[in-house]
């Protein structure tokens, strides 16, 4: 019988990573915030800045500056070149789908919209048959809000003890998570309080379910 009957999984540096992407998406950021601000980039950059420095998110962010995030990740979704810089993942497709095999309920959870949250899924390969659903800031309100995790539940129709939620960022990601009761898997190294579990990589997540 299996561990969890749902897995949860953030997206951007849990199911890929690529350092280059993320500047690639902090460059658009700014752009696209300096746009709907009316700055300068180097201004843009700046506030974004002190704003994450406050709340830890671009998506709370980008509501500190007086902005609507909805329109915020669709403009970014247009101005984002995934393919340029996400390779397809193909373990990773095939890791999700053997999970879903097994019986348990695949979530993935995002801040990112669902317009651009799709265009890196398409572009790892990960296809709507690899998973249950999908939750981004279009949907709930963007993590470390409890929100996402209440409808990943609700959607799940399990218990929060009988999830697993699995992510790359402690404070923003596992709190939340372990807090409302679920079981938690830190990707990579850095330590983290809320982790019951540390995975080299997303595809260790078989070797616990």
């Amino acid at each position: 019988m299996n561990r969890y009957r749902a897995v949860f999984l953030d997206v951007d540096g849990t199911l890929y990573r690529s350092r280059e992407y993320e500047e690639h998406l902090l460059l658009s950021a700014v752009r696209v915030l300096a746009e709907m601000l009316g700055v300068g980039r180097d201004e843009a950059f700046k506030q974004l800045y002190e704003k994450k420095q406050q709340v830890k998110t671009v998506s709370r962010s980008v509501e500190l500056l007086g902005l609507n995030r909805h329109q915020f990740y669709e403009k970014l979704a247009d101005v984002v070149e995934v393919e340029r810089y996400i390779r397809p993942a193909p373990e990773t497709s095939k890791t999700l789908m053997k999970i879903r095999s097994l019986g348990v309920f695949v979530g993935l959870h995002t801040n990112s919209g669902k317009k651009l949250a799709l265009k890196v899924l398409s572009q790892l390969g990960i296809t709507p048959e690899c998973y249950d659903t999908l939750v981004t800031s279009d949907d709930a309100e963007p993590k470390p809000n409890p929100s996402g995790y209440l409808l990943l539940l609700e959607k799940a129709d399990v218990k929060p003890y009988e999830a697993l939620y699995v992510g790359d960022r402690c404070e923003v990601e596992l709190k939340p998570a372990h807090d409302s009761g679920m079981d938690t898997a830190l990707v990579g190294k850095s330590p983290c309080s809320y982790a019951k579990y540390v995975l080299n990589s997303v595809l260790d997540v078989m070797k616990i379910i």
